[in-house]
């Protein structure tokens, strides 16, 4: 029902280091942020690779979802409908050798000698197990079961149950056993409480109230206008900036040649600077002068505008239509290679 896209900020963060003049690039804390949103969106696909070879076809997959539980949100890593119950899957991408404390209702991950703690990923699963049900009954759905797993996204990953306690094998799973948790689980279930029609309604309603969390990363990192380059950089050799002739873009370092390098970077103006931009913001972005130019590089990008004249302001796609691929200068993936997990 809905695929797993980069969540926006994980695009925003690419599109920061795309912007970046290259002293500015190589901040510690945001490149750390980076990586952890990036681990964590590799090891959700990591799971929804095994969940798409389960062979039960009356499941309603939604792989991702934010939802309102006034005066809060609360976000489902997979969320899956059934006939007999809900599954809310919480996918957690840690590596090392896990400890998990049933007693004191913590997990401790220790890698390479350091050890850190986290909060209770039972507890956040059932946390958003009561959000869901409050979600629910708002729109009128009463007494669906709903059960929760923690999928460990790597099997690489050590577990260690230190109580072994056993209802403890049943919440905290690796990927590997996904299918047989799911098939447990939905034999406890004899009977349906939803129609193939109501799962439908329900799912067009999910759809409707999803909200994805964004974050105003220039602010939350005070960065300014002149940290950030202007002009279109050369999808070739990365020299910025490229010069408009006849309708293309031309690098004066390589020679390359291209006629959409514009739009990549009027989308990470979106992603970075909000949701509208102007004839007038697209000059100074792209390093432009005419406002025909202007006028015929939004236009010819299919967006969506309010107002007239002078007045006129281009809207940001939804998040689905920005571009999935990571592309990143040489110089700035250089310094933000993984760890093999």
């Amino acid at each position: 029902m809905k695929y797993r896209l980069k969540i926006y900020d994980l695009l925003i963060y690419e599109a920061l280091f795309r912007r970046f003049h290259e002293r500015y690039a190589r901040n510690n804390s945001i490149i750390s942020a980076y990586r952890k949103e990036k681990a964590g969106f590799d090891g959700e696909r990591n799971v929804d690779y095994k969940l798409s070879t389960y062979p039960q076809k009356d499941f309603f997959i939604f792989q991702g979802i934010r939802l309102p539980n006034p005066p809060f949100y609360f976000q489902i890593d997979t969320l899956i409908l059934t006939k007999k119950l809900i599954y809310i899957l919480e996918v957690k991408n840690y590596k090392g050798n896990l400890k998990y404390d049933s007693k004191q209702n913590q997990m401790t991950q220790e890698v390479k000698g350091e050890v850190n703690a986290f909060k209770d990923p039972i507890l956040q699963a059932e946390a958003q197990k009561t959000h869901l049900q409050q979600w629910l009954e708002k729109h009128g759905i009463y007494n669906v079961p709903i059960e929760t797993l923690v999928v460990i996204a790597y099997p690489s990953t050590i577990i260690e149950n230190i109580h072994q306690d056993p209802e403890v094998y049943h919440k905290i799973i690796h990927t590997e056993s996904l299918h047989q948790h799911l098939n447990r689980l939905h034999e406890t279930h004899a009977k349906d409480v939803l129609t193939t029609a109501a799962i439908r309604k329900l799912s067009k309603t999910l759809l409707q109230e999803d909200q994805p969390l964004r974050t105003n990363i220039l602010d939350y990192y005070n960065i300014d206008d002149q940290q950030l380059i202007k002009g279109v950089p050369c999808e070739q050799c990365n020299y910025s900036p490229m010069t408009r002739l006849a309708g293309k873009w031309s690098c004066q370092k390589c020679n390359a040649i291209s006629y959409n390098a514009h739009e990549r970077v009027i989308l990470d103006h979106f992603l970075l600077h909000g949701d509208t931009i102007t004839n007038k913001q697209c000059r100074d972005l792209l390093r432009i002068s005419s406002p025909r130019t202007a006028y015929l590089i939004l236009n010819g990008m299919n967006l969506e505008h309010s107002g007239g004249n002078k007045g006129r302001k281009y809207i940001s796609p939804v998040l689905g239509n920005f571009p999935q691929v990571s592309y990143l200068p040489k110089e700035i993936m250089s310094t933000l290679i993984f760890d093999k997990l």
